[in-house]
Parts: structure tokens; C-alpha cells; sequence
């Protein structure tokens, strides 16, 4: 029982011998492992690390970047602009006669319905022209009358004429045709055959004169009247003329709105067309301009935005010509009712523009290299050169052709990679599509 202790101090010593046997037997087999014995190791157990690969029995670690799946899309830019809260009419409002202001009814800032008298001229010399144009009527159709008479009196008298004038050559004709006769058996000379013949031809242009004279006279007795006849009309136009004056004394409102100035004082002389005050109209739009390059975009009915002060709302635009003014295109948006803002308040006007359809890759993913563009692709772990053509650019996103939709590119690639470097992704920005374009990428730039 004493001998047990140093047996089993025996046997701890013998498996300590054999242990230090096998670690170096192990240790010299992997010494002597030729190249190429990896697939061995993973047989027995080793495991690679993370991110490492092995090329030619040396192991490699590949190079962390950020990547993005490609999508296909729209790339669109949203750009901005100052609106300005300005009337949907806005009135000038001129005297069309010219005056001496009596009074004036409303002031600068007062609301008036359309037709009310805002300033009144002294109408007295008008009122006066207007009784006088009156009278001349009057006169007008006196004088109508009188010609209608004269008319109507001298056409029975000439008519009485031409009827005794047909009533003479009538027996002129009739003797003539008997001497005639009387002559053609020798009842009578020659002598009295040519006065009968003489008196026939007198008794004709007797007749003739009375019919030139009732012709005339007709004639003379409608162009009369119609002159007549003219001079009340015209007359009557003076009257209309005269009146409307009266009423333009009073200067009104055309449509209903606000009196935003007044620029005339009673007493003050008015001319003609001279400008009494300025009216705006209660319904308001956003006056703003844009690019010349945008104008085509932003058509009647296009939706853009209005803030103001925190407030937000869509409205569209109603009025978009094309050409441009000092240099940008002036372009007009309807404002709700319900959004209720002071003439003149500026807010910021925002619209989006589509810009191409293609691929949308950060600007981040974009290289340059001499005359082409290109960006780094991923493909079996490796970085890939390919091609590409820009279409659009806008803010942190561009629109490309050359790479299909699905494919990841690398983006902010950092320095030193070259096309067939192991690459492994560790996430990064993501790559939009649609009216948004690219999302967020990273900002990069192209090398």
C-alpha cells in the first residue's frame, strides 16, 4: 500500500513523455505540408478566419467597402425658388373724362363692391353739355319735319304739270295727225303742216320738262330727308356721348376688391386718363420665376408647393408662358382660400423636375478615368470595372446607363482599388429609385 503514491507518479511521467512525443510529431507534419493542403486543414477542423481568402497557400484579407444594390428609376431634382403673394387682378383705375375731384368716398384700404363710387368729379359743365345735346335733337327732327313737308307739297304740283303736259301732247298729236290727212288731199299748205308738226314737238318737250322736274324733285326731296334724317341720328349719338360723361364723372370700382391707393385729393384736377386710384382683387395667387431650362416643365396644372411661416400647401400653377423675361420665365400659382396671406408676403415656391430615366447610383460610386466614366462593381467578391454614361446628375445621385438594375457597386472606393481586389461588403448607403432618385449616398466625388 506504501508503493502506490510512486506508481502513479510513474505513470503521470510516462503520459507526460508521449504528450511532448505528439505535439512535436504534429508541429513537424505542418512544417512539412506542402502548398495547397488548405482543403486538408478544413477536414481536420481549422477554420479561416473572416474575410480572408487564400491565394497561392497564402492567405489574404480582402478590402472592407461600402456597397449599394443598383435600381432602375427616375432621377428628379427639386429645386426652389421666393413666391411672392401678389392679387389676382390688380386695376389702375384711370378718369375717362376730365374734372375737378368733389369728393372722394373711399379711402386706401377700404373693400368695395364692384360699381361703388369711389371718387366723384364736379359734373356740372357735363350736365349742361348733356341738356344741350338734348336740344340738338330737338332741332334735328324739326328741321326733318319742315323738309318732309316741303317735300310732300311740291311733288301734286309737279304730278299736275306732267299730267297737262301729257294732256297737250295728246292734242298736239292729234291735230297734227288731221293736217295730215288734210294735206295728203291738198286741204292745206305746206306750210301749215309744219306748224302743226312744230307745235307736236313743243307739246313733247313740254312733257319731258314737267317729268325731269317731278324726278328731280323726288330725288332732291329724299337725299334732303335723308340728310335730315342723319343729322338726328348723329345728334342722338351726341346726346349718348354726353350722357356717358355725366356717368364717368362718378369714378368706380370695375370689379370688387380692395382700394389699395388713392391719388387724388378734392379739389385736385383730373385729366383725362390720368390715374385716380389703384384697386386689388381679394383673390390672391404666387407670383414666382424659374430658369428658362425649368419653364418647359412646370405646364398649366402642375402641382408645386408654397411655405410660408411654417405653413405648407400644394397649388398649381395657371398661368406658364414660355418666353423669358430679364432673363427667367414668370410663372403664376394659384393660392387656396383657405390659405389666407398678406399682399406682398415672400415664401419659398418648391418643384420637382424629372431629370432622366436610367440606373441611379450615388455620386459617391462615380469614377473618372482619362475620358470615360465607370464605377466599381462587385462580382464573385471582387471589384469589377465597368463602363458607364451619365444621364443626370442631381444632388447625391446620377442617372446611368451601362449597369443593370440588381447589380451592387461600390461606393466611395477607397484608394489604391484596382480592378480584381478582393472586396467585401460592409453595407452602406442605399440606392433609390423612382421620382426620389438615389436616396442618400455617402458624398464622394469621382477620382
Amino acid at each position: 500500500m506504501k508503493r502506490a503514491p510512486a506508481v502513479r507518479h510513474a505513470l503521470l511521467g510516462a503520459l507526460a513523455i508521449a504528450t511532448a512525443v505528439l505535439v512535436g510529431g504534429c508541429a513537424a507534419k505542418q512544417a512539412a505540408d506542402p502548398p495547397g493542403q488548405g482543403a486538408q486543414q478544413a477536414q481536420t477542423g481549422a477554420q479561416r478566419p473572416q474575410g480572408q481568402q487564400r491565394q497561392g497557400g497564402r492567405a489574404f484579407a480582402a478590402i472592407p467597402v461600402q456597397a449599394v444594390t443598383v435600381m432602375d428609376g427616375v432621377l428628379s431634382s427639386t429645386n426652389t425658388t421666393a413666391g411672392t403673394v401678389v392679387p389676382v387682378t390688380q386695376s389702375s383705375v384711370a378718369s375717362q373724362v376730365a374734372g375737378v375731384a368733389l369728393r372722394v368716398v373711399h379711402q386706401a384700404g377700404d373693400w368695395v363692391k364692384q360699381g361703388d363710387v369711389v371718387v366723384q368729379l364736379d359734373d356740372s359743365q357735363l350736365r349742361l353739355s348733356y341738356q344741350a345735346a338734348q336740344a340738338a335733337v330737338q332741332n334735328a327732327k324739326i328741321a326733318y319735319e319742315i323738309g318732309q313737308y316741303n317735300s310732300q307739297q311740291s311733288d301734286p304740283k309737279l304730278q299736275l304739270q306732267v299730267q297737262s303736259a301729257q294732256s297737250a301732247l295728246a292734242s298736239a298729236q292729234k291735230f297734227s295727225d288731221s293736217q295730215k290727212a288734210l294735206y295728203s288731199i291738198g286741204g292745206i299748205s305746206a306750210s301749215q303742216l309744219d306748224t302743226a308738226n312744230a307745235q307736236l314737238q313743243a307739246a313733247q318737250a313740254n312733257l319731258e320738262a314737267a317729268k325731269t322736274a317731278l324726278d328731280q324733285n323726288t330725288k332732291s326731296g329724299t337725299q334732303t330727308l335723308a340728310q335730315l334724317k342723319l343729322a338726328i341720328d348723329q345728334s342722338e349719338v351726341q346726346v349718348q356721348i354726353a350722357q356717358l360723361n355725366l356717368q364717368n364723372a362718378a369714378i368706380r370700382a370695375p370689379f370688387a376688391g380692395q382700394i389699395a391707393a388713392v391719388q387724388v385729393n378734392p379739389g385736385t384736377y383730373v385729366s383725362l386718363n390720368t390715374t385716380v386710384f389703384i384697386l386689388v382683387s381679394a383673390e390672391r395667387q404666387i407670383g414666382f420665376n424659374v430658369p428658362p431650362s425649368d419653364a418647359p416643365t412646370l405646364q398649366v396644372g402642375t402641382t408645386v408647393r408654397f411655405s410660408y411661416l411654417g405653413r405648407d400647401v400644394p397649388v398649381a400653377v395657371s398661368q406658364a408662358p414660355s418666353a423669358p423675361i430679364n432673363g427667367v420665365v414668370p410663372m403664376v400659382a394659384g393660392l387656396p382660400r383657405s390659405m389666407s396671406l398678406p399682399y406682398g408676403a415672400v415664401g419659398t415656391v418648391t418643384y420637382s423636375l424629372s431629370l432622366a430615366r436610367g440606373s441611379i447610383v450615388p455620386i459617391g460610386a462615380l469614377q473618372v478615368n482619362e475620358d470615360r466614366n465607370f464605377v466599381y462593381g462587385i462580382v464573385d467578391g471582387k471589384a469589377v470595372m465597368k463602363n458607364v454614361t451619365i444621364l443626370a446628375e442631381s444632388g447625391t445621385s446620377a442617372a446611368v446607363a451601362g449597369i443593370a438594375a440588381g447589380e451592387s457597386v461600390i461606393v466611395n472606393a477607397p484608394a489604391g482599388l484596382l480592378a480584381g481586389s478582393l472586396v467585401q461588403p460592409v453595407g452602406g448607403p442605399g440606392a433609390g429609385g423612382g421620382q426620389g432618385g438615389a436616396g442618400q449616398p455617402a458624398q464622394g466625388g469621382r477620382k
